[in-house]
């Protein structure tokens, strides 16, 4: 009897561990190519008090007022959601790449070459951890950062937006140290010039999270 109590125990505690929910606050300072370029990657804001996240197993939900998004990184796909045509679409975490390069105007991505020359490897770059998140309060996040990174915090930019290569090698420093970041800050150019980004975690708790959560709303039809 004790041993099976254990183990209840054990279960019970261990699910509670893989849900998680909590706020997404951002603010983002760019120039307007940047600016530019963000929007076609589906940012329609570049400051926020505090987005919506849910956070199952390996899997990501940022809900927002017009659009949301749902990132599986086991499978490596994911589903847009737009509010305002009530309507959602799937594809793969790597089409999405490809789709926002392919989006990108001639004379927009040789902007971005001037800019970034390089790959942006000359570009001045600073990427730090603001605040330390503590891994037994945030026991989701850890194992989610665990498996899959940066991505609980920096969703959008760790999954689709591609990084130059000075801010992928910080982020892979962050990485390779197991920071549970639950804040971080990213600057390009000197003193931020060309962006300077902060992002935070707020009103982490560890919550269950229905499958029904993670889907479209009903009612919204699949765009093929």
């Amino acid at each position: 009897m004790l041993h099976r109590l254990l183990v209840l125990a054990l279960l019970t505690t261990t699910s509670s561990w893989a849900d998680a929910r909590y706020k997404l606050a951002y603010r983002v300072k760019a120039n307007t190519l940047i600016q530019l370029v963000a929007g076609l990657a589906g940012l329609s804001k570049l400051n926020s008090e505090g987005e919506e996240v849910l956070l199952k197993g390996s899997r990501l939900m940022v809900k927002g007022e017009k659009s949301s998004i749902i990132l599986d990184y086991a499978s490596g796909k994911m589903i847009l959601i737009d509010h305002t045509d009530k309507t959602f679409e799937k594809l793969r975490i790597e089409d999405m790449k490809q789709r926002i390069s392919g989006d990108l105007p001639g004379p927009m991505i040789e902007g971005l070459k001037r800019m970034f020359p390089g790959g942006g490897t000359g570009i001045a770059t600073e990427v730090r951890v603001e605040r330390m998140g503590e891994a037994q309060a945030m026991k989701s996040a850890e194992q989610f950062r665990a498996r899959h990174g940066l991505s609980y915090l920096l969703p959008a930019m760790e999954s689709i937006v591609a990084l130059t290569p000075a801010v992928q090698k910080a982020f892979e420093g962050i990485r390779a140290r197991g920071d549970l970041a639950e804040a971080i800050r990213i600057q390009l150019g000197v003193g931020g010039k060309v962006i300077d980004a902060f992002v935070e975690i707020r009103d982490y708790r560890e919550s269950k999270i229905e499958e029904s959560e993670l889907q479209p709303p009903v009612g919204y039809s699949e765009v093929k």
